[in-house]
């Protein structure tokens, strides 16, 4: 009988195995094997085409098992408990892994596009510094980079407590994810950004859901806190599922024109197999829920439960193969599009600035989660009936609603072609998106909808009381981190960066609204901080965020017109010019923020008048815990009130 160590090799042999086959079968099937000879051309050796894919397969499942690994340490695991440090630890192991596969693929990958063996062109420097100029190869060194961090990261953990850099290095490993989304045909698709935004959503969704579970399996099958990190990874799974699934099926629609090509071309054949692993997936997932998840403490359901998540980890090992091959077979031939923009844009008008849609599975993604909390608070405050006022709710939902459409909607298709409804997002994303949410009031929503010792607590209040967030949260340190991002896209050539590159203007719009979000949460003094800040200095600060605003208003008023040649060549019929645009995109700075923080100011001035009077108490800045439901007559204080 085999021990339990032989076991799990044994089941990890036959998950690669299936993964190895799978991957072999989509290659067949979507015609990305070995290409004909073409007399006169010539071509790569055997060993380099099947060497690729490969390759390929081997980084995928070690970068799935990086950030499983530290999902598993930083998130699943509480902070003391030795399997924290001890994932974090093990992650080192995958990363190395991660980058021995990513400069293999390197050396693969260029072999194959310069069609000479690999051990020629491993032996010429030359050659191996020319992938240093293809953007496939770019991209895995920039994986190779990252996941050195990640390695280098956590060859420092020591037994005892999770490091407080763990969290960091799983954002390190997750970016370490996105690179080759933008090299594969994503990145050729008709709906370029919807296409690109699809797949890194998919990525980072599916090494969670894959790489957490295969952690949990690792590190927790024989320990006391499986049911624990089981609850928790259950949440987190089916919320993978459910952005596995939304992402690939936009994926899908940008690649193929018709429905019944799904049945009609190699490509959707690949596709209906990704759906078939995907809904077992599924099944295994319900029956989880069902099943296993209430009794796992229990020995025989701890078993059915490690049995049931091993099949399961050998189906997503398929899962993987059928992914890596469908990213080497050519989908069928879409549409044309903007070759500039990646996607097509309907001539302008206020209509269609309202009307128009773009749905970018990451952005609805994002958006879906803030609004799937709060009501779970909102029911657990009912349940308990805890009062709470419906003006914060209206307050939430209506900053969900109007980054929404900004984001997904008809200023998101124009803002990378015209300076008018670029100010426009980005404004909404800076000021007033950030300011409504910040009145939803969401961490005291949390405080008072979490039980003693839940888990959302524990990290709600970790983040609260750390030493980053009292730093981030000093008064001259954040208005650098909001003055500094806004400044410098206006100021330097970071906006023609940004409206010509998909990924420089999605890490613009995260950086802009995590500012606007930090300093408005600071500014409204509705929810916890972590330090007190006294009115006063709320009002300077407000002063200076209003004379940004006002500022970069005036710039775009009477300063040089900013990528005019890139607004020149994708500015929509029925558009304004350049200049105009620039000029209308001046006033927006002048109108929609200034306007928004001048009623912010308003309640600045009422709140320190009623102070003075005394009509309202001056309460202290408390931590953020666990309220239980009390008394009505005690219902109504607390912070935030």
């Amino acid at each position: 009988m085999l021990s339990s160590g032989r076991r799990a090799l044994l089941y990890a042999g036959v998950a690669v195995a299936v993964g190895v086959l799978a991957l072999v079968g989509a290659l067949w099937i979507g015609g990305g094997g070995p290409p004909p000879p073409i007399k006169g051309l010539p071509t790569p050796d055997p060993l380099t085409v099947w060497g690729v894919p490969l390759a390929r397969l081997a980084l995928d499942l070690c970068s799935v098992a990086t950030v499983g690994t530290l999902i598993a340490g930083v998130i699943l695991a509480p902070r003391d408990a030795p399997e924290a440090s001890a994932c974090v630890r093990a992650a080192g192991g995958w990363a190395l892994g991660w980058a021995v596969c990513a400069l293999l693929t390197y050396l693969l990958t260029l072999a194959n596009i310069l069609s000479l063996p690999a051990s020629e062109v491993f032996a010429d420097f030359t050659l191996l510094n020319f992938g240093t100029a293809l953007p496939q190869t770019q991209a895995m060194l920039v994986v190779t980079c990252t996941a050195t961090v990640v390695v280098l990261g956590s060859s420092r953990v020591r037994d005892g407590r999770r490091p407080r850099w763990a969290a960091a290095l799983l954002v390190a490993a997750a970016f370490g994810l996105l690179p080759p989304a933008y090299v594969g045909h994503a990145a050729s698709a008709g709906d370029h950004d919807v296409a690109v935004s699809a797949l890194m959503t998919h990525l980072l969704a599916a090494a969670v859901w894959v790489g957490g579970l295969a952690a949990v399996l690792i590190h927790f099958r024989r320990s006391d806190r499986l049911a624990g990190v089981v609850a928790r990874f259950s949440t987190l799974a089916l919320c993978c599922f459910v952005a596995v699934t939304v992402s690939g099926v936009a994926g899908a629609w940008v690649r193929l024109d018709s429905v019944p090509q799904l049945w009609t071309t190699r490509y959707g054949t690949l596709v209906l197999a990704k759906v078939t692993a995907l809904v077992a997936l599924g099944v295994i997932g319900w029956i989880h829920r069902r099943r296993t998840i209430a009794g796992i403490a229990e020995r025989p359901t701890r078993g059915t439960f490690i049995r049931l998540a091993t099949g399961e980890i050998v189906v997503m090992a398929a899962a993987m193969g059928l992914a890596v091959g469908l990213s080497r077979s050519a989908p069928p031939t879409t549409g044309s599009h903007d070759d500039l923009l990646g996607y097509d844009l309907a001539p302008y008008s206020i209509g269609h600035l309202i009307t128009e849609v773009r749905p970018n599975p990451l952005v609805l993604l994002a958006l879906a989660l803030p609004v799937i909390g709060y009501l779970s608070g909102l029911r657990r405050l009912a349940r308990a009936g805890v009062p709470w006022p419906v003006s914060r709710t209206i307050a939430w939902f209506a900053g969900v609603a109007v980054l929404a459409m900004v984001l997904a909607g008809g200023v998101s298709a124009y803002a990378r072609a015209m300076p008018s409804a670029h100010a426009l997002q980005y404004t909404v994303l800076n000021v007033v998106g950030p300011l409504l949410l910040a009145f939803g009031a969401p961490l005291t929503l949390t405080a008072r909808a979490i039980t003693p010792g839940s888990q959302y607590g524990d990290v709600a209040s970790a983040i609260l009381n750390s030493p980053l967030a009292r730093r981030l949260t000093h008064p001259p340190n954040l208005l650098a981190v909001y003055v500094l991002p806004v400044v410098a896209l206006y100021c330097t050539g970071w906006l023609a960066s940004s409206v010509t590159n998909q990924a420089v203007h999605l890490l613009t719009q995260g950086l802009f609204f995590g500012s606007g979000l930090l300093c408005c949460w600071v500014l409204a003094g509705v929810d916890p901080l972590p330090r007190p800040i006294a009115r006063r200095e709320r009002t300077w600060m407000l002063a200076a965020v209003v004379a940004t605003q006002v500022a970069v208003g005036l710039l775009l008023l009477y300063g040089p017109v900013l990528a005019q040649d890139w607004f020149a060549q994708v500015t929509p019929r029925g558009a304004p010019g350049v200049a105009a645009g620039q000029w209308l995109a001046g006033l927006i700075y002048l109108a929609l923020p200034v306007a928004a923080l001048a009623l912010l100011a308003v309640r600045l001035t009422r709140s320190r008048k009623a102070a003075r009077t005394g009509s309202i108490p001056r309460l202290p800045i408390r931590r953020l815990v666990s309220v239980q439901p009390q008394p009505q007559g005690q219902r109504d204080g607390g912070a935030g009130r």
